[in-house]
């Protein structure tokens, strides 16, 4: 019988389609897990796919429990199956933290992710949980992967992106920006491929609604607290800022002047939660004949090189999870940093960036996702008390309760 199960990966890699079990029930390496019914099995590799065999193992006891430690024997599997495929190899200091594997970088330049697996035997003996699956690894880049967009978006909490970038016929016209304030083409076909790309986006006449003349200038010149303050008022977690200027020129071309359009793009991709830069792009198009095609291709070049580097960011690097603590103390601050590091997965370091009063920031630098390090925070596995006041986006509110 075959059993289907779909889970997010860390952020080193992305699972993309259903891993399905195969039960052999003369198996002697254990107690073999009897699983439900299914039908579905692992896809066959194609040109740009490699297919690695592979045993993950965790060992039960110090992972919480059997599910907990099947948990990470598969993540184990699945990591050793990217490396591998890819040619990665560990580049950095690590340790052992619960039977588990943590590093600051595991993987350097990974460019691989795992697109199915087929989980053919796994089976808990003499304290450990052991997995062995076939992978089906993928090298091609992600960007071009719509499903592998969407479950990495899954994974991040499915940000909202909200874009503030305005058309210009003169750099002189960020003196007067009520002349931009309604100024919406260029936003719009840049929320269309953000859109398209399976982002939540913040529609453009909603930022025009909310956008202040003053606030408009000081983003339109690159400030970015500026930027992160009118994200986090609308919501967004990604805010795209910048100005396009369109020139005409007459060139000779085939015997004859022809009109080129050019459009000058310089942008930037925020993030809100953390207040750092996701990437810069500035891109030149010069096309003949039409505007509006021209302006289509500018939108396009430009949204494929910031979606690009934001999902390479969120792949490549640590994440980072905002802990807001109220009603806090030096030793219930100590006590979560202690229980987060020693009961969470993946955690790298529990940083406190600022402690006045009552009220305390903590920073968590994981290789899992802020959804998953919340999930697991609000699951009732730590020991200290404490309610949950608000989740937003890569941020959770708590306070701590006596």
């Amino acid at each position: 019988m075959w059993y289907c199960n779909m889970r997010i990966a860390p952020l080193l890699f992305i699972l993309l389609a259903v891993g399905c079990m195969q039960v052999n029930s003369d198996s002697n390496v254990g107690t073999v897990i009897a699983p439900p019914a299914s039908t579905s099995q692992a896809t066959l590799p194609t040109a740009d796919e490699t297919e690695i065999l592979v045993e993950g193992v965790a060992a039960i006891e110090f992972q919480g429990g059997a599910a907990k430690a099947r948990d990470n024997a598969l993540d184990h599997a699945l990591r050793s199956a990217v490396e591998q495929a890819v040619g990665t190899y560990i580049t950095s200091e690590t340790q052992v933290s619960n039977f588990q594997l943590i590093s600051d970088n595991i993987y350097s330049h990974t460019s691989g992710y795992v697109s199915s697996y087929q989980i053919v035997n796994e089976s808990e003996n003499n304290g450990l949980y052991r997995i062995v699956l076939r992978a089906i690894v993928k090298t091609e880049n992600i960007e071009n992967d719509l499903t592998a967009i969407g479950i990495l978006l899954s994974e991040q909490a499915r940000p909202r992106v909200m874009v503030v970038i305005k058309e210009l016929n003169h750099i002189s016209e960020l003196a007067n920006p009520e002349i931009l304030m309604n100024n919406i083409m260029f936003e719009t076909l840049i929320l269309d491929h953000f859109r398209a790309k399976g982002f939540q986006v913040v529609n453009a006449a909603t930022v025009a609604d909310l956008i202040k003349k003053d606030q408009l200038k000081l983003i339109l010149e690159g400030d970015e607290a500026a930027a992160t303050l009118l994200g986090l008022q609308a919501g967004a977690e990604i805010i795209i800022t910048g100005t396009v200027t369109h020139s005409e020129e007459n060139r000779m071309i085939a015997g004859s002047f022809r009109k080129i359009h050019q459009f000058q793009v310089s942008s930037r991709a925020i993030n809100t939660v953390t207040g750092g830069l996701f990437a810069g792009s500035a891109i030149t198009v010069q096309l003949p004949f039409s505007e509006s095609q021209a302006r289509e291709q500018a939108a396009q070049d430009t949204s494929e090189e910031l979606i690009s580097a934001i999902l390479n960011s969120w792949i490549q690097q640590e994440n980072t999870t905002v802990i807001v603590l109220s009603n806090a103390d030096f030793n219930k601050v100590q006590t979560l940093r202690s229980e987060l590091q020693l009961k969470i997965r993946g955690i790298s370091d529990v940083i406190t960036r600022d402690f006045a009063g009552t009220r305390a920031t903590l920073e968590i630098i994981s290789e899992t996702s802020s959804s998953q390090v919340i999930d697991e925070m609000t699951s009732g596995n730590l020991d200290i008390e404490f309610q949950v006041t608000g989740v937003s986006g890569n941020r959770l509110d708590i306070t701590f309760t006596d």
